[in-house]
């Protein structure tokens, strides 16, 4: 039986980053993963959409071009080409060459196979079996399917099939109103889809700030979306032609929705079937495995990292616990995870981008706070650009001056982030924004307009 200090269970970014991380301090570590290594993100997340998103912003900006005086003739866009055009993208990104080759430059014996624990410290890896003296889960998470009457004979698809279409469904029933759902949602009505989007909560992204969220599904009705919240999927059904319906109650009435695909976006479970972590004795729910501050499990020495522990569920985060964990897992003082300030974006379009404290946290929290706000109607660049839509707040602690949260909406909200959250993450108060200059005419004169609505600033 092969020994390791450390095993890894799965390949995406929290696994990767903890296998690297482990090996380049010298230890011996092994990295199990049953599909392709790069994770959800990578293959059937934020790395494919990505450029999805880029090719139907990039037809929906031709079909505006007499907006700016440009007379062009397009017959179509051609959504299999648009998908063609992902694929080269998603080639790209990866580099095009062995995903794993890095791994064994590194000394780590990765193994193309299924593991799974048959006790604490021994893993069935395959057709063999190797110990571990610590052990990092790092699986990540699969797509939570609503349990819905008919929702399975009807039959659906999640954001891994979506991303692998080549044929556009001609409508679209989307469940869920939050960044995947919303993503893709925009996504294929803007290649022609006729979309509908069903949410259970009051307002689409209901994690946003409430004026961020109001104004992003604004936007998207006033697009041609089809968005009903406050409303529940209650039945689907096979309909007429190979169809499908799904009957929905909003606020007390019934309302019958017809299309021909379902896409199922309504949050994330935990990728733990099949681990038996009951042989190892490490503590889960259906949603998360249970860790603590230092992302320890149940057991002292397997550790959960990403998203399978249910915290914030993006690659970042994911990259950072991968570290995290794999330097606690050999450190004799281990460090708390700090995930306080994190930057979070929606790629729809416009941007939706946030990070920290909103406005109603800081309040439920006993914080005294003030907010400011800009528009991008009075942002210059915006109106010279031809997108004059969105919105920066700033939650500032009222006596300190600290910035407790940044939330927006708008063309480039996920770079317009950073300088805030540069701020947050080295503790400047919100003179330092608006003590720096800011080029003209720039979007990130948006954040700088929030700033200066403070009474503190000159």
């Amino acid at each position: 039986m092969e020994r390791f200090d450390l095993v890894v269970i799965g390949g995406g970014s929290a696994g990767l980053k903890a296998a690297r991380t482990a090996a380049k301090r010298g230890a011996r570590v092994a990295l199990a993963e049953e599909r392709e290594t790069g994770g959800e993100c990578f293959w059937a997340g934020c790395v494919p959409t990505k450029a999805m998103i880029r090719a139907a912003g990039v037809w929906n900006l031709i079909r505006r071009a007499p907006e700016f005086g440009i007379c062009v003739e397009v017959k179509q866009a051609d959504f299999a080409d648009a998908m063609a055009y992902k694929d080269r993208a998603v080639h790209a990104v990866g580099g095009g060459g062995d995903p794993d080759a890095g791994l064994g430059r590194l000394g780590v014996r990765y193994f193309p196979e299924r593991a799974y624990f048959l006790e604490p410290h021994i893993l069935r890896v395959g057709s063999g079996e190797i110990y571990g003296e610590r052990v990092i889960i790092a699986t990540g998470t699969v797509p939570a399917v609503p349990p819905i009457p008919g929702l399975e004979e009807a039959g659906y698809i999640t954001n891994r099939e979506a991303v692998y279409l080549t044929s556009l469904p001609r409508s679209l029933i989307v469940l869920g109103a939050g960044p995947i759902g919303l993503e893709f949602a925009q996504t294929f009505h803007r290649f022609g889809a006729a979309v509908t989007v069903v949410e259970m909560a009051e307002r689409v992204l209901p994690n946003e700030d409430a004026d961020i969220s109001a104004l992003a599904e604004s936007l998207l009705a006033k697009e041609g979306l089809k968005i009903l919240t406050g409303a529940r999927a209650v039945e689907a059904m096979t309909g007429e032609k190979g169809g499908k319906r799904v009957l929905a109650e909003q606020r007390g009435k019934t309302i019958l929705l017809e299309a021909e695909e379902i896409l199922v976006a309504a949050g994330r479970d935990a990728a733990t079937r099949g681990l038996q972590l009951e042989a190892a004795g490490v503590e889960a729910t259906l949603r998360a495995i249970r860790v603590d501050q230092y992302l320890r499990t149940s057991q002292p020495h397997i550790w959960a990292a990403g998203d399978v522990n249910g915290g914030l569920l993006f690659t970042h985060v994911a990259s950072y616990e991968g570290k995290m964990a794999a330097l606690n897992a050999f450190r004799d003082d281990p460090q708390p995870a700090n995930t306080k300030a994190v930057p979070r974006a929606t790629y729809i379009d416009p941007e939706v981008a946030s990070i920290g404290m909103t406005e109603a946290q800081a309040r439920e929290a006993g914080i005294e706070a003030d907010i400011y706000a800009s528009s991008f109607e009075d942002l210059d660049r915006a109106i010279l650009h031809g997108e004059p839509h969105g919105l920066v707040k700033l939650v500032v602690e009222r006596k300190t001056g600290q910035i407790l949260g940044a939330h927006m909406i708008g063309p480039q909200a996920d770079s317009l982030l950073a300088e805030v959250a540069l701020a947050m993450q080295n503790r400047l108060p919100l003179s330092a924004v608006t003590d720096t200059m800011h080029a003209y005419p720039t979007f990130p004169e948006a954040v700088e307009a929030a700033a200066l609505a403070s009474p503190r600033a000159l």
